[in-house]
């Protein structure tokens, strides 16, 4: 039995911590190895996905202006840079719940 891996929001945030902010296209290139320009099938799985990953709040997009584009080396028009947010990290570990406990005593 081929098991098939499934493509993920957690994909492109990892890509997006690892390397730092990216246009959509460059996302889905580096995390599934999709590059809308050249393939034939249809975008909307991953835009789909990266919109998901920004309603839960994992990416967050920045409009960059036409000047800041080209100096990034794309055309002249403006562009969204796509980012990863920072997750907050939960403490947790039973030492720290059983301080907590002793505290309420």
């Amino acid at each position: 039995m081929i098991v098939k891996e499934r493509n993920s929001v957690h994909e492109m945030v990892d890509v997006l911590k690892r390397i730092g902010p990216m246009t959509e296209n460059e996302i889905n290139k580096a995390a599934f190895g999709y590059d809308r320009n050249t393939s034939f099938g249809s975008n909307k799985k991953y835009a789909d996905m990266l919109r998901r990953g920004m309603r839960k709040g994992f990416i967050s997009r920045q409009e960059v202006g036409p000047n800041f584009a080209k100096s990034l080396g794309y055309d002249g028009r403006s562009k969204f840079i796509y980012y990863a947010n920072k997750t907050p990290e939960i403490m947790c570990s039973a030492a720290l719940d059983n301080e907590w406990a002793n505290e309420s005593i």
